[in-house]
């Protein structure tokens, strides 16, 4: 009989959350300006993300340079987007600028790569698979390789007015295989028993904002799913705070800034 009240329960809890969740999109707004967005919501969303990285390297044998890799891959976004600006369809000679910031950028992700690998090691915690992130950081690194090869021969090629007809998309491929690699790797590193909730709010709310908060449009997503990310960070709050969880030591106060930082960008759709 416990387990189906607690489930019960749980559903409750769930459809209460749902409640509230309507009776915010009856208030909200329908949308927020590009200046407010830029003054008063990007900050506050860049210290969202800041606060989820140092919460999950809390976890035990959570490889720090996961989240470097992370973030790093992350920022790619910015130099995909000024490539397919530049080259929407044929990689031509007005793409080199763009190339030459790639390439730069995945100098500094292969060293973050190599760093990690380094320093991986199994995990004494058998509630972490830490061999299922080691298969995925291999993966990466030989994707990456891919990539790096793919973008000199271009540079090569444009410096050497060589260039053939090569598409734009497969490039744009390529990266965004880097970060489906990389983002499936650090949730592979959070322990089973928290690994539903953080991957559910990693791919959810924290991996969406990374791909947009760089864009010049990014106000227009938040508009758009203001009521989605709102259920999936308070889905996490009510699961790790609501729930018999024991969240590891130090854990509670970022969940609490996290709330607290989200509730403010609220304040600013009513």
């Amino acid at each position: 009989d416990e387990p189906i009240f607690q489930c019960h329960n749980r559903v409750m809890k769930i459809l209460i959350l749902l409640l509230s969740l309507f009776c915010l999109n009856a208030r909200a707004q329908h949308s927020i300006s590009s200046q407010t967005f830029q003054i008063n919501v990007r900050p506050v969303l860049s210290g969202i993300l800041q606060d989820f990285n140092q919460m999950i390297v809390l976890f035990p044998d959570f490889p720090k340079e996961m989240v470097e890799l992370s973030h790093d891959v992350d920022s790619l976004a910015q130099d995909k987007e000024g490539l397919l600006k530049d080259c929407p369809r044929l990689v031509e000679k007005k793409c080199l600028p763009a190339i030459k910031a790639i390439q730069a950028k995945l100098s500094t992700i292969s060293t973050t790569t190599i760093k990690l690998m380094a320093n991986q090691r199994m995990s004494t915690d058998l509630h972490l698979d830490s061999l299922s992130g080691m298969r995925l950081i291999y993966q990466f690194q030989s994707v990456l390789e891919e990539v790096k090869g793919s973008m000199d021969n271009i540079a090569f090629m444009i410096k050497a007015q060589t260039m053939p007809r090569l598409e734009t998309y497969p490039l744009v491929k390529q990266m965004d295989e880097l970060n489906t690699l990389s983002s499936l790797a650090l949730v592979e590193y959070i322990p089973f028993g928290y690994k539903e909730e953080f991957r559910h709010f990693f791919f959810n709310f924290v991996h969406p904002i990374q791909m947009q908060i760089s864009k010049q449009i990014n106000y227009e997503f938040l508009n758009r799913n203001i009521i989605a990310l709102n259920f999936t960070i308070n889905l996490l709050n009510m699961n790790l705070t609501k729930r018999n969880k024991k969240t590891p030591e130090g854990m509670g106060p970022y969940l609490a800034t996290i709330h607290n930082r989200w509730n403010s960008i609220l304040r600013n759709y009513y």
